[in-house]
Parts: C-alpha cells; structure tokens; sequence
C-alpha cells in the first residue's frame, strides 16, 4: 500500500527532503499509509522515519525530525487519500434517493467514511466498518465520530436501513466507548418507524452510555416529491412536533440535572411545525449541531439583535432576499427592525421550493430556478444570496453560479448565512448627508 505524493508546501519538511512530485510515500516508523488517518497519526511523532519511492522506483528512507504534531508538508490528490466508502444501506429516509435529475453529479453520490466524520464531521452509520477499522478508530484516537444512529432497537433500525450490519449499532457503540471514543448522534426520525417508545428508548439508551457519548441531534425526515417506488413514508404533523417535545423536553432537563447538558437536542423544524417558540442562546450549548439545522435560527436571530445597535442611522440601501418559507417570517421581523432602526428597505421573499417540491422549506436547498422564477428582477434593488446554496466550486444545487445570477439581476451579493454577514453588507452603503 502506499499514497501518491502530487507535491509539496514551500518550506516544508517535505521540500527540505527533495521528494519530486509523483513519489509514493510507502512507510512512516516501518508501518504502511493507506490513507489520510494512517498518515495523521504515523506522521504525528517528533522522530520519523518515512519510505519513499521516487518516480524512477528507487526507494529512499529519510530520518526526519521535527516538531510534535507538526505538518511534514506533502499534498496529496485527495483528502482522505483513498476513495471514501459508499454507503451499503438502503436507508428508507435516505434524500439522495429522491433527488431529481439534472442536478450536479456530485450530489449523487452516497459516501458512509468515518474518516470523513473525523475529518469533516459527516454523520456515519458504521455498517461498512469492520472489526479491525474500529480497532484503528481506537488505536488512533479518532473522536468524536458522528454516528446515524436512528434506532437502537436492531429491528427497527434494520427496518430503516434495510441492511442486515445495522443491527450491531448497541455492540458497536459500546466498544467504542468503553475504548474512550467520543461520540455524537443522529436520529432522523420518520413517522411510523422511530417514532414514539423507540424514539424514547434509543434517546435513554445512547445517554446510558454514559460520558463519551456526548450528544444526540434529532432531525425531522426531509421528504421530496420524487420518491417514486420508494417506501410510502408521511410527513410529520404539527400534533407529531408536540409530542415529540413534550417528550423530549422532560428528558432535557433531567440531563441538566444529572450532567450539566441537555444531551438531546431538536431540529429548528420541529418547534416550527409546533409552533412554538425556539430555545433561547444558551439552550444550544455552542450549537454543537448546529450544521444539523438545530439552532440555526436561534443563533442568527441573537447576533442579529447583538449587531443592530451597530447599524449607523444613515445606512440605506434596497435590498430583497429570498429564503425558504420555514424562516420567512423570522426574517420579515428582524428586516422590520433594520428598517426602524436605518433608512434601508429590506424586502423577504419566501420562496417556494419547486425543485425539490414536498416538504423542503429550507433556505440552503433553494435552486436557481427557484428564485429566478420567483423574485422579481428591480433594477435598483441588490439580490443577496446566501452561500449556504453554493458549494465549494460556486454552484448550486441545479448547476448555476453567481454569473448566472448576475445576468438577470442587475446587483448581486452573495454572503456568508450570519447576522454578521448581513450586518457588515449593510454597512457599506450610507445615505449621502443633507
């Protein structure tokens, strides 16, 4: 086994030690690197020893010593250094099974790697892990891994997953945490299948699993209008969201009583469908799960009213912003406080989400399509976007960049999705003195 090396960072170890692009590390201490995990923890060391095979096949071995956990410097193709692992289950929930056609290929593509939950803090299900890839996990350190955990009840999780590996989920966690890995879940909860006693019993379990296992994020499954042939699943109910918190919220606070953490934390969605009001600030505890959709709203709405005593009285400006119909109205409040506070005019649109149709009220799921068709053009408004329905090439989920944006709308600014974002793109425009 070895990694490709494609090159090397200016002034590194690695250019000290002259590796040519096209070199293959091989070993670091004698052990093989399969991949980015392998080359993290073998590299970590103060004093190394790394095998190298340059691109004319001759191997060279470097004595290599440095700083405790400093980089040596190589780059390499990929991130992980290896392919990452498909997903094996057949998830009756799963959103990638109910994308529409046409949109960017990558979106396609079902990935279940627990180094991507180390390195990138992607939810895994640890049905493709064998024995000895938990021994590494362990062997290495890695944690916190986040786990899809959604049962553990192992027939209604292998109802779920319709993978016969997913019902070792209680032998797997145990032996993680009784090795000292620390652990987040998930629960997406679908009506009928997880919900109700289960949905009590799998929370109850995880937290009897004591310390390691640091938190667990329920979310509402997301249904599209393209689930022909898939599993006949309804939507969750505004009477389904009051149970489930009144359920959940007696737990929450006998954790804070026993550990100082409410442990279990809800989707944004859920107190929506209730319709009631969402935690306060210090509900979230740092909004752990933030990437979740759990505090989102909350934590853009206090830093927003943190910042607004900082808007200038003569900040000006038009502005429209189109957002998912969820938070439509949270916005609509808080652009009304701009406007009593400056002389800026912020228009909310809520936008109805076509493209993925069902119950996707979201703003990151919002498409081009979507807005173009659903926005008016104003000439001397700005459209502003937020980056959240970009990926990390610039494109949204249909395929369309700023440009695409631009040649419709004649002022365009796409903003990180913060209050603080928000704020400073405010500021910059002042109204001219009298």
């Amino acid at each position: 086994m070895s990694v490709r090396i494609c090159g090397v960072e200016p002034g590194s170890i690695a250019e000290e030690m002259d590796v040519s692009p096209g070199s293959r590390l091989l070993r670091i201490n004698g052990r093989e690197i399969r991949d980015s995990l392998d080359y993290l923890f073998l590299s970590s060391d103060d004093n190394l020893e790394v095998e190298i095979e340059d691109p004319s096949g001759e191997v060279i071995l470097f004595d290599v010593e440095k700083e405790i956990d400093e980089d040596m410097g190589f780059l390499f193709d990929s991130g992980l250094m290896d392919e990452a692992r498909r997903c094996s289950n057949a998830c009756v929930f799963c959103f990638i099974d109910q994308l529409p056609k046409g949109l960017r290929s990558s979106l396609y593509f079902k990935d279940d790697d627990s180094r991507l939950s180390f390195l990138q803090g992607n939810f895994v299900t640890l049905t493709n892990l064998s024995q000895e890839q938990l021994n590494r996990i362990v062997e290495y350190g890695i944690h916190p891994i986040n786990v899809s955990v959604h049962s553990l009840n192992p027939k209604v999780r292998h109802r779920l997953m319709k993978n016969p590996k997913s019902m070792k989920i209680r032998e797997q966690l145990e032996f993680l945490v009784s090795h000292g890995v620390s652990l987040n879940g998930q629960i997406v909860l679908v009506p009928g299948y997880n919900d109700g006693n289960d949905l009590i019993e799998t929370v109850e379990g995880l937290y009897a699993l004591g310390e390691h296992f640091l938190s667990v994020a329920i979310v509402p499954v997301g249904l599209s209008a393209h689930r022909e042939g898939l599993s006949d699943i309804r939507e969750l109910t505004r009477e389904d969201a009051r149970e489930i918190l009144s359920a959940i919220e007696p737990l929450q606070r006998k954790y804070q009583r026993e550990r100082g953490t409410s442990f279990v934390f809800l989707a944004d969605e859920f107190y929506l469908l209730a319709d009631v009001e969402i935690p306060d600030h210090d509900h979230y505890e740092n909004y752990l799960h933030y990437e979740d959709g759990i505090g989102m709203i909350r934590s853009f709405v206090h830093e927003m009213r943190e910042l607004l005593p900082t808007l200038p009285s003569d900040v000006c400006g038009d502005y429209v912003i189109p957002v998912g119909t969820a938070v439509a109205s949270v916005f609509r409040e808080l652009a009304e406080e701009v406007e009593s506070r400056t002389q800026a005019t912020l228009r909310i649109v809520p936008v109805e989400n076509h493209l993925f149709g069902g119950g996707v009220t979201v703003s990151g799921l919002l498409s081009f399509a979507d807005i173009s068709s659903q926005v008016p053009v104003e000439e001397k408004s700005t459209l502003i976007l937020s980056r959240a329905m970009y990926n990390i090439d610039g494109v949204t989920l249909d395929d369309k960049t700023v440009e695409d944006f631009e040649a419709m709308y004649s002022r365009v600014q796409v903003i990180e999705p913060t209050a603080s974002a928000l704020v400073a793109l405010l500021k910059e425009t002042r109204c001219p003195s009298p």
